[in-house]
């Protein structure tokens, strides 16, 4: 009886050691795969609304004037609407100038406040009516892919915002697209100088769409598998990155994505979302010789440790390009709106509540 109790106890012993053994593996090899990234992609926006770049003076034959200044207009501001229909090309602007006598009402977002300015033209000294003002309603770049979602073909990259560079207004989106580029060539950072790709834009090659632009990159879904051609890795949380060596993936050539060493420095474990979680010195001689480090084109290089995406790349130090900060992979997945842990198969808990 002895015996069968002291078996039945060992037995019982063996399988929560099994049980608890098999939820370890399961907790390595159980984990959200992604197609990593590293692609130079092209970005096409079109905005929301008519983005006001700056004012300036026409000149009249009656002497200088400023139309939309003096109608309260200043640099940032967005034109949704033009006599309370939304206009969303320059041409209509102009046409409806034209059409009522250079007379409108003009319905203007700025910042999270929405006014009405009437604004009057005048004609400059070539005869054109004219308000002194410079509008923009699309946007083009490059930037890198981080990862696309195998499932559901969403896809991250950037790793940060776009903003429109003459107003530094965070660009919102009415329509946008992500298409094929080719890097042509690399202007090297120096100090205080931050380089960046110089890339061709096929415009004609739309990959998918652009739904979202905010502090943690610029997100939506592949139309195409052009992306996808490469093997699966899995994601490492936050608690799992480890200070010393880890690569970034990226392009500085055509189309070719190449892995350079980097030195993770430093980890910030975050409770709620941030942008720099990851602090790096880009040691890999090459990419140092060849861009001086990090420069513009570059946010959104998937940044890998043991075979794992652990974030992407997002700023780097105007004053030494080689020491830049990664956004955590997670963050980017929340964005997606990608349900990438299972708390039920991945027990670690990063940030227990004090006892």
């Amino acid at each position: 009886m002895r015996k069968q109790i002291k078996l039945g106890i060992f037995l019982f012993l063996y399988s929560i050691l099994l049980a608890q053994n098999h939820h370890a593996i399961a907790n390595e090899t159980d984990r959200y795969m992604l197609i990593p990234g590293g692609d130079a992609v092209g970005i096409h926006i079109e905005t929301e609304g008519l983005i006001v770049v700056d004012t300036y003076g026409v000149e009249t034959t009656s002497g200088e004037k400023f139309p939309a200044r003096d109608a309260g207009l200043v640099k940032g501001d967005v034109i949704t609407k033009i006599n309370n229909n939304v206009v969303t090309e320059i041409e209509e602007y102009k046409d409806c100038l034209s059409n009522n006598d250079g007379k409108i009402t003009l319905t203007v977002k700025r910042a999270d406040e929405t006014i009405e300015l009437n604004i009057e033209g005048c004609e400059n000294t070539d005869g054109e009516l004219t308000t002194g003002i410079y509008l923009r309603n699309k946007i083009a770049g490059i930037g890198t892919l981080t990862y696309v979602d195998p499932q559901s073909k969403k896809y991250g990259a950037l790793g940060h915002e776009i903003i429109e560079q003459s107003t530094n207004r965070l660009v919102e989106i009415r329509n946008g697209k992500i298409l094929s580029s080719n890097v042509t060539s690399v202007r090297k950072a120096r100090d205080n100088e931050p380089g960046e790709k110089v890339a061709e834009i096929n415009f004609n090659a739309t990959h998918g769409n652009i739904i979202k632009n905010n502090e943690y990159g610029i997100y939506g879904q592949l139309s195409t598998d052009y992306f996808t051609d490469k093997n699966m890795m899995p994601i490492a949380y936050q608690d799992e990155i480890k200070l010393g060596k880890a690569t970034i993936l990226t392009v500085i050539n055509g189309r070719n994505i190449e892995e350079f060493e980097i030195e993770i420095v430093e980890v910030n474990l975050q409770a709620t979302q941030e942008i720099k979680g990851i602090k790096y010195v880009v040691t890999d001689e090459r990419l140092v010789s060849t861009t001086g480090g990090i420069v513009q084109g570059m946010s959104g290089s998937p940044i890998v440790q043991d075979g794992k995406i652990i974030g992407a790349v997002t700023h780097v130090l105007v004053h030494d390009s080689t020491l830049g900060y990664g956004v955590f992979i997670e963050w980017m997945l929340k964005e997606s709106e990608i349900a990438y842990r299972d708390d039920v198969n991945h027990s670690r808990l990063v940030f227990q509540p004090a006892a």
